[in-house]
């Protein structure tokens, strides 16, 4: 399948040694590896919210490759939930599928959400899924944001919400607050790209350090 191929490419140009050492995540430039930790965490932010993302998926049967496994991984969380003592429900949707087309469709919807050009449109695109996964289950919502899992740019956008098309600096927190200060200064592992124009100039903004 062509979209799956395309995909695959991609990851393997980020993996190859002689790859690049950033690549875009939400707007931002973060190193390959952080990139990697975001799709993980978006994995099962996807899978939690089905079907929030329902309609970035690549192909129509992917969609219902995706239908099927997602209502099977909820059957196992709430079967798991029942359960005395540990219950591992978040397991079911964490857990990467072991079938290679779960995966490309997956892998194919996490990689649309992180190819925002930038941080608003991001938050546009993941408050769906956000403010669900806080209504089924706060608990992994707020484990899938933790600062060990994703990177920083992808962890201020989760942590947010916006009113319409409302720039950086008018964000609103949305769920608990983590340690991290909004207004504390990007870890300089990360590149920024520059504020956005409100003309039509907005397409040439380069990235530039923070």
């Amino acid at each position: 399948m062509k979209y799956l191929l395309g995909l695959q490419e991609r990851l393997l140009h980020l993996l190859d040694p002689t790859g690049p050492d950033m690549t875009p995540s939400v707007g931002w430039l973060v190193p390959v590896a952080h990139y990697f930790a975001d799709l993980r965490a978006l994995l099962g932010l996807v899978f939690l919210t089905w079907p929030a993302a329902r309609h970035l998926a690549g192909t129509p049967a992917l969609t219902t490759v995706l239908d099927e496994e997602a209502q099977q991984r909820r059957a196992r969380a709430e079967d798991l939930h029942t359960r005395p003592g540990k219950k591992y429900s978040s397991r079911p949707y964490t857990d990467p599928p072991v079938n290679p087309l779960l995966m490309g469709a997956v892998l194919g919807i996490a990689m649309s959400l992180l190819d925002a050009d930038d941080e608003v449109l991001a938050i546009e695109l993941l408050t769906p899924l956000v403010r669900q996964a806080y209504a089924e289950n706060q608990a992994l919502a707020n484990y899938l944001r933790r600062e060990s899992w994703i990177s920083y740019p992808l962890r201020i956008v989760i942590m947010n919400r916006s009113r319409g098309t409302a720039p950086p600096d008018k964000l609103i927190g949305w769920g608990p607050s983590p340690a991290v200060s909004y207004s504390a200064p990007c870890p300089n592992v990360y590149l920024r790209r520059s504020p956005r124009p409100s003309s039509d100039a907005a397409s040439t903004a380069g990235w530039s350090p923070t």
